[in-house]
């Protein structure tokens, strides 16, 4: 398994197994010379899953890239109180039929760089419970019950039955390509 496998599985499994919409990682940029062709062969393989691995942002010494199910990410961001909110904030009504998801991230994109810094609506793209996300944003991060994958403001006790399934797949994961299966071989469609 290389090293850029091993950040994969660690920080995506949940998505690649299908769980979860998305998850984000990042890289150091001196690591990216070395991992440029691994990430371009597995945007390839996981394409026809439905997975798509985005370079979604560059800061001075790291890369961030996102790892996404299509059809879940799109299902979530057309929920209406998530969709009216992304386009209150300036994003592109998703509701429209000319609107793409790259569009979408896209403006992810252009608000991380402009600000230098995560915006609060990222929870939507990761697939947080949406009132978690609104807690977060109301609250300012602040006087939350838990903290696992997500600042939890609601159901702590679903938060981390799903925490656990996360790092149960994570480790499934990990020890089966340890074993010489491929991360392919192991995806599910969701």
């Amino acid at each position: 398994m290389s090293h850029f496998e091993a950040q994969l599985i660690h920080h995506a499994a949940p998505t690649l197994r299908g769980i979860k919409q998305a998850n984000l990682f990042s890289l150091s940029l001196e690591q990216l010379p070395r991992f440029r062709e691994e990430i371009a062969r597995y945007q390839k393989q996981l394409a026809p899953y439905g997975i798509r691995l985005l370079y979604l942002y560059c800061c001075k010494k790291r890369i961030f890239l996102m790892v996404y199910r299509v059809r879940a990410m799109e299902r979530y961001l057309r929920l209406p109180m998530v969709r009216g909110y992304l386009t209150s904030l300036g994003y592109p009504d998703f509701s429209k039929e000319d609107v793409s998801l790259i569009q979408i991230l896209m403006h992810l994109r252009q608000r991380m760089m402009a600000y230098h810094e995560f915006p609060h609506e990222i929870g939507f793209f990761l697939g947080y419970p949406v009132s978690d996300v609104f807690a977060f944003i109301r609250e300012k991060g602040q006087n939350c019950k838990l903290v696992g994958y997500w600042k939890v403001y609601g159901d702590e006790n679903a938060a981390l039955r799903i925490f656990q399934r996360y790092e149960e797949c994570r480790k499934e994961m990990m020890k089966q390509v340890a074993a010489g299966r491929s991360i392919p071989s192991l995806l599910e469609t969701a």
